[in-house]
């Protein structure tokens, strides 16, 4: 009857019709305050629940932001994404808890639970958020060659290499107009005041142009949502206070134009370098009677603590191994690792064919050493750093400490014994810098920052120049290197090893 194919065929227009063009409220208008919420015993996270665990301390670390959160968001993109996001209204992400199990509940619940659970744990606040994928089943003709494919999805708390997985084998043996959606909540809770409130998002689209990316569209509109809503609760009790949406880095500017705070350790230091540094025949700044000779246990104690804090978290906590070489430098170096709870590693420098594999106890261990070979304006043309292979892995981002930074061929070739392990360097972290020397401008084919607690601009007539406080390099800026997973970092090619620049 052509009356009724007619109806169906409209019945179906009104259907796909009904599907996109049904209300989809922006996140921030589907915002409602949510009563409190006990956790269920069946939450849980291995990162929390480690033996080791340590909650992360409530003040802030980076200049501009003034208090700090927790997130419960999918590792990747989108966490890295609600780490800047969260600084452009003065919020530092102290944590990101991205293996909350939950057992059951809708997407709401489980986006709350998962904030409760990481606020009460940490006793910061915390947004969660949790995101859910539907791909609609296909009609009964379609599911008779392919019932499995044909068949509706509900992936619940959406990862990314799950969900492309999953869609690309569905765009093969599905219409390219199969309907998708990703649903996605974000919820915000503070523990310490028993405050909550929670966003939703929607995308859809069809299957042939669903990625993670949509996805990702869900959770920032959500993310956002709860965010917006949190600066414009209305309440007379509100959920967080004077919270307000600023770019961080003017945030960062009016806060590093302020008064700075007492630098004791850079202070004590300089103050020493003035006094008691002498300047040798050839140039050379000799400091040997605080570090190197004669140790000052204490002052060096203080400017491991005062270098750590110009590098910042996003150094500090980025690295996993320290390295160094030579007596003063390891001076520095133990005190900084130990702030830094990382281990301290060193290599051996030497006269190229001569050094450290010229005897028994050499041979045993530097059999299998890397090595590179640097032009040392100090020690002369042909100087050789030597590695155990197996001191640095893949996975380590090391940062690099020595006494001095001159002309910078020394710290260079450690940058190279850690790109030849197919590590990542972190930053440089010296006691002094001469800056007449080209140092810093010979590193800066590496993309790392570099900080100093003293800059020497002249030794002329055996006198010792020192670059004023306020003009200094302390201002090393922020690295961040994601979750890449090539030898590229900032467009820089790590080599592998075995071969040098």
């Amino acid at each position: 009857d052509p009356t009724e194919e007619d109806e169906d065929e409209e019945d179906d227009e009104d259907a796909v019709s009904e599907f996109y063009n049904a209300p989809v409220a922006a996140a921030e208008e589907d915002v409602e305050e949510i009563p409190p919420l006990v956790t269920s015993s069946r939450t849980s996270s291995p990162t929390l629940e480690a033996a080791d665990f340590a909650r992360p301390a409530p003040d802030t670390k980076v200049p501009g932001l003034d208090r700090r959160w927790c997130t419960a968001v999918a590792a990747g993109p989108f966490a890295r994404y609600a780490k800047f996001f969260l600084r452009e209204f003065g919020v530092e992400q102290a944590l990101n808890v991205d293996d909350v199990e939950i057992s059951d509940g809708d997407e709401e619940a489980q986006a709350l639970e998962r904030a409760v659970y990481v606020s009460e744990a940490t006793g910061l606040p915390c947004v969660a958020e949790f995101t859910v994928l539907e791909v609609e089943a296909l009609e009964a003709g379609a599911r008779e060659l392919l019932p499995r494919a044909a068949a509706a999805y509900r992936v619940p708390n959406v990862e990314e290499a799950q969900t492309t997985r999953l869609l690309e084998r569905l765009a093969t043996v599905s219409p390219g107009e199969r309907r998708t959606r990703f649903v996605a909540c974000c919820a915000f809770h503070d523990a310490a005041k028993n405050a909550s409130l929670a966003a939703r998002a929607e995308t859809r689209c069809d299957l042939r142009s669903a990625t993670a990316l949509t996805a990702m569209t869900a959770r920032t509109e959500a993310f956002q949502g709860v965010l917006q809503a949190l600066c414009e609760d209305p309440r007379e009790d509100k959920a967080v206070e004077d919270l307000t949406f600023e770019f961080f880095e003017a945030r960062r500017e009016r806060a590093l134009a302020g008064p700075r705070p007492a630098a004791p350790g850079a202070e004590a230091f300089r103050e020493r370098l003035r006094n008691e540094a002498r300047v040798l025949t050839n140039g050379n700044v000799d400091v040997s009677a605080f570090v190197g000779s004669v140790v000052d246990v204490a002052l060096l104690d203080e400017a491991a603590a005062e270098l750590r804090r110009r590098l910042g978290p996003d150094v500090t906590d980025a690295a996993t191994k320290i390295l160094t070489t030579g007596v003063s430098g390891q001076q520095l170096a133990l005190p900084l690792a130990r702030l830094m709870s990382v281990p301290l590693v060193a290599c051996r420098r030497e006269a190229a064919g001569a050094g450290a594999v010229a005897n028994a106890m050499g041979r045993g261990a530097y059999a299998d050493a890397l090595d590179v070979t640097y032009r040392s304006k100090h020690y002369g043309p042909g100087q050789q750093l030597y590695l155990p292979r197996d001191a640095l892995s893949e996975d380590d981002v090391v940062l690099v400490v020595d006494d001095f930074l001159a002309s910078g061929s020394c710290q260079e070739a450690m940058f190279r014994l850690v790109a030849r392990a197919g590590a990542r360097p972190a930053g440089l972290a010296v006691l002094v810098e001469k800056t007449f020397d080209g140092g810093r401008d010979f590193l800066s084919a590496w993309p790392v920052p570099v900080a100093s607690l003293a800059a020497i601009v002249s030794v002329d007539n055996g006198y010792i120049e020192l670059l004023e406080e306020d003009d200094s390099f302390d201002d090393v800026g922020v690295l961040d290197f994601g979750d890449a997973e090539d030898d590229t970092v900032f467009g820089l090619d790590f080599l592998p090893v075995g071969g040098d620049p």
